[in-house]
């Protein structure tokens, strides 16, 4: 089936987690300062509210300043550094300008809140060529839930067949999606986005 609908992975396809790295300690210096905790007392409220660190031994951040309500502290700090740091891929834009010159769909779904994909989508004037965003505030679950890709496709009115999923996660941006008749690529690493220009004339 002719693939009508691009839906690409928002960190580590189209913006580089660098990000995430560089702000990790002073997002963790400010939630300690304001609630007054130790490294191990913020370690056992973390694990109290039921979060767990990622792949690279950190917790996200932004679910921790959420479940701490200190979202806006948060975004203060990360707009802040959004604005002075680059880290859109180099890639995407001319992928994006393919498709679109295919007269394609391109939308965003990720696992990231809402408030975070549009402050990126902003600064690189990248929602000029998206038809739609999707994010874990939209569906209330992150793309490893099967109730992501349902309410994704129940939102969009997508057929499943005519769309091509493409991110670095095996298993979120591939085995859970194809479950419900998805097309995938994942790739490892933003230089693998040419491949999606080579899937645009299928």
């Amino acid at each position: 089936m002719v693939i009508k609908v691009y839906l690409f992975d928002f960190d580590d396809t189209i913006i580089s987690t660098k990000i995430y790295a560089e702000l990790y300690q002073p997002l963790l210096k400010m939630i300690k300062s304001k609630l007054k905790l130790t490294d191990s007392q913020l370690n056992q409220k973390a694990e109290g509210l039921g979060l767990t660190k990622n792949k690279f031994g950190r917790w996200d951040t932004g679910d921790l300043c959420r479940e701490l309500n200190l979202l806006e502290e948060y975004y203060q700090v990360l707009e802040k550094q959004i604005k002075v740091m680059p880290v859109l891929h180099n890639t995407v834009i001319s992928v994006f300008k393919k498709i679109k010159a295919k007269k394609k769909k391109i939308a965003v779904v990720s696992n990231s809140m809402r408030r975070t994909v549009n402050a990126y989508l902003h600064k690189y004037e990248l929602d000029k060529y998206l038809d739609f965003t999707f994010t874990r505030d939209d569906a209330q679950c992150k793309k490893s839930d099967d109730a992501f890709w349902q309410k994704l496709i129940k939102k969009q009115k997508l057929n499943p067949k005519g769309c091509l999923v493409i991110g670095d996660d095996p298993e979120q941006d591939g085995a859970i999606p194809e479950k419900f008749g998805f097309n995938t690529l994942v790739i490892k690493g933003p230089q693998d986005l040419k491949k999606v220009s080579q899937k645009v004339l299928l």
